[in-house]
């Protein structure tokens, strides 16, 4: 079932120990998060600030990381790479595709809680 989720509750239960609570917790504060550095992308790209980008891309991917999630979680490193290196086309690229899958697994977080 979890499967159909854009992130891995397995991954997500091992790296929270286990635990339900933390799980739950890791949720709530995703979907606070994604919106906070989805916005933060965007603005700071619309004023070509690519470090700023580069900065909330790398805080997003850990966390994508602790989801599992694994179409966003190279979108994060990716969009943090080209934020690096300066690259404003490739980064305004990088970050539309990653704010459709950021949303994708904002959307599953009703379903993976009632996995839980």
């Amino acid at each position: 079932m979890s499967s159909e989720l854009p992130f891995s509750m397995e991954t997500l239960m091992e790296q929270c120990g286990g635990s339900k609570m933390v799980v739950e917790s890791v949720l709530n504060e995703f979907l606070v998060q994604v919106p906070n550095d989805t916005t933060e992308m965007e603005n700071q790209l619309a004023n070509g600030d690519l470090l700023a980008v580069s900065k909330a891309a790398h805080r997003l991917k850990g966390t994508a990381s602790v989801l599992g999630a694994s179409k966003l979680h190279p979108l994060c490193a990716a969009l943090e790479l080209a934020g690096k290196q300066g690259n404003a086309d490739e980064s305004a690229k990088i970050y539309s595709e990653l704010k459709i899958v950021a949303q994708q697994c904002v959307d599953a977080v009703p379903v993976a809680k009632a996995q839980l």
